[in-house]
């Protein structure tokens, strides 16, 4: 009876919160779980860094076109503020986008009912997603119809502008 009394307690308090207290109650649940960590959080190789909105936008937009209905441009969204004065310019206009997209395997179901073949490197379904193997950095298929590989070459023509090592 008693834990059924603090669950219904605890479900009144969390939807009597504002969006603010919401946000600040996360916040707070977070900070003290972080001083409780017994591991140092470690991105895994091939992870992609995401700082701003629009670096989701040009991480799984698949077509140009379609990111530019969505792209902002407005380094307002960025978690880390942007230096004032900072020379921003492609490919991440102040946040950390560098060339990576989706990997094709975690975009499609690849059980023989659906889509089996949407993965072959040879003939893939979309040459915007990243067939680089778990633990390399995602960039597009060789093939890109998109130019996404092209839009972000360095001037030598190796690939990308802003291609880092993973976080």
């Amino acid at each position: 009876e008693y834990a059924r009394a603090v669950a219904a307690a605890g479900r009144a308090r969390m939807s009597a919160l504002d969006e603010p207290a919401l946000t600040d109650f996360v916040a707070e649940l977070l900070t003290q779980y972080s001083t409780r960590q017994s591991f140092k959080v470690a991105p895994l190789p091939g992870a992609v860094r995401m700082d701003c909105e629009d670096d989701l936008w040009r991480h799984y937009a698949l077509s140009q076109g379609w990111a530019r209905l969505y792209l902002k441009e407005d380094n307002d969204t960025c978690i880390h503020p942007i230096p004032a004065g900072a020379t921003l310019g492609p490919p991440g206009w102040g946040g950390a986008y560098n060339g990576s997209k989706p990997r094709c395997l975690a975009g499609h179901d690849l059980n023989p009912r659906a889509q089996p073949d949407a993965c072959k490197f040879e003939k893939p379904f979309s040459t915007s997603e990243s067939f680089a193997p778990p633990g390399e950095f995602p960039v597009t298929h060789p093939r890109d119809r998109e130019g996404w590989n092209t839009r972000w070459k360095k001037p030598d023509g190796s690939c990308c502008v802003g291609h880092v090592p993973p976080l």
